[in-house]
């Protein structure tokens, strides 16, 4: 089962991606698999639609767990297995001991002056961060289901640009 997502980043180009469903939960929480342009790091992305964010275990080439990497997104769904993802630039990287790492605050500020962001977004954007660290806190932010996870194999991997 394939799902199309269009992610609009106002940082990069808005791309169209047909990735294959790795995880399915129900059509507000699915997974992807996708190698990193640079090619040393694997994505098994989440998506929580309602939520407004994702979550990626990040992996090495080889399995070997890395970090997760946490995006505030604005996620609808616009028709079956099909998604629009605005990327709202505030992410959290959570590393091996749990710690976070709030980044691209900078993007963030640049996108409010270059008038990119809505004010809906931007009030979206600082609840979402802010929910996501009470739930990191609270030891709740990453599903036991993620922290499970494993990498999927490369070789039935799609290819994408990320």
């Amino acid at each position: 089962m394939n799902v199309v997502i269009k992610k609009i980043k106002f940082t990069t180009v808005n791309k169209t991606y047909t990735e294959k469903v790795r995880d399915w939960r129900g059509r507000h929480c699915f997974s992807t698999q996708y190698a990193n342009p640079d090619g040393k790091r694997i994505f098994l992305t989440y998506y929580f639609v309602r939520k407004g964010y994702t979550i990626s275990k990040v992996f090495g080439r080889s399995g070997e767990f890395l970090y997760y990497y946490c995006d505030v997104m604005q996620m609808h769904q616009v028709g079956r297995l099909r998604y629009v993802m605005v990327d709202l630039l505030l992410d959290l990287i959570i590393d091996p001991e749990d710690h976070y790492h709030l980044i691209d605050v900078d993007e963030f500020a640049d996108s409010i002056e270059r008038g990119q962001l809505k004010r809906k977004q931007q009030v979206h954007a600082l609840r979402t961060l802010d929910q996501m660290i009470r739930l990191h806190r609270n030891h709740k932010l990453i599903p036991s289901f993620i922290r499970k996870a494993s990498m999927y194999p490369l070789t039935d991997s799609p290819t994408r640009h990320h």
